[in-house]
């Protein structure tokens, strides 16, 4: 970053979830107040509308999303749970490669209650099934 190699931006939560959000739906911006008279909006679009102004923000498109989730199928339709479900469905759907990391297990095609599908196959890009004992490698725990 120091080097100039890498830009950094900072952005307020609710304006960063709004961006992927965006991303994810294909649209292109939104007007949010969040960041007037901030150094934030300096440089970017300002629009006043019923006597407000708003600063315009572009949707936060990813090459790559790394998603857990509770269930899959073969196909990449995916269920979460808890906390899972917070950013990890926009994620999958605003990247351009979703890898997702399976706690339970992954089932065959058509054993998911479409019902209960979070994010469809059709976002998910490659599955990879967490081992039983949690452990990626032949390392052992506390090595």
């Amino acid at each position: 970053y120091n080097e100039g190699l890498v830009d950094a931006e900072l952005v307020p939560q609710g304006t960063l979830a709004e961006r992927i959000r965006i991303a994810a739906a294909g649209i292109g911006g939104f007007y949010t107040p969040t960041s007037v008279g901030t150094e934030l909006a300096e440089g970017k679009e300002h629009r006043e509308m019923n006597g407000r102004t708003y600063v315009l923000e572009y949707p936060l498109h990813a090459d790559y999303a790394l998603v857990r989730a509770w269930k899959a199928d073969k196909f990449g339709n995916l269920q979460f749970r808890l906390s899972q479900r917070n950013f990890n469905p926009i994620m999958a759907m605003a990247a351009k490669t979703t890898i997702v990391e399976v706690e339970n297990d992954v089932v065959e095609i058509g054993e998911l209650d479409p019902d209960h599908v979070h994010v469809s196959g059709i976002y998910v890009d490659r599955i990879v099934k967490i081992p039983e004992d949690g452990i990626w490698s032949g390392a052992k725990p506390g090595i």
